[in-house]
């Protein structure tokens, strides 16, 4: 992988990564601010509520797979592995790194792990 592909991934995830960031960032506040006593509440309003917060917990923890992604791929350019499949040592395409800047898997090795295989 040429130093230019490689500088041009390390913006790109260091993009990606504020912007994980900042989600979760919205996802703490709003986590903070939900401090309502349950007391006044409707019973419908309580599960509602609940649903809210369960879907911002799902959101959230998207948002940390996310950032882990983002991790792993910085450690990989630090440690000159970058575009090179953790699972079977090949090299990921080039293609298929511009449009995801923190795959760690070729495409292949990212289907058998999304099927379970």
């Amino acid at each position: 992988m040429s130093d230019e592909t490689e500088d041009q991934a390390s913006e790109r995830l260091a993009e990606l990564r504020r912007a994980t960031a900042d989600a979760l960032d919205r996802y703490d506040l709003a986590a903070d601010g939900d401090e309502r006593g349950d007391a006044h509440h409707h019973p419908a309003e309580a599960a509602t509520d609940a649903d809210l917060r369960e879907r911002e917990l799902s959101e959230q923890m998207r948002w940390r797979r996310r950032q882990e992604q983002l991790e792993a791929a910085e450690r990989a350019v630090r440690e000159g592995t970058y575009g090179i499949c953790v699972d079977c040592g090949e090299a990921i395409p080039e293609g298929r790194l511009r449009i995801r800047p923190d795959a760690v898997r070729c495409v292949g090795c990212q289907t058998r792990i999304e099927r379970g295989a």
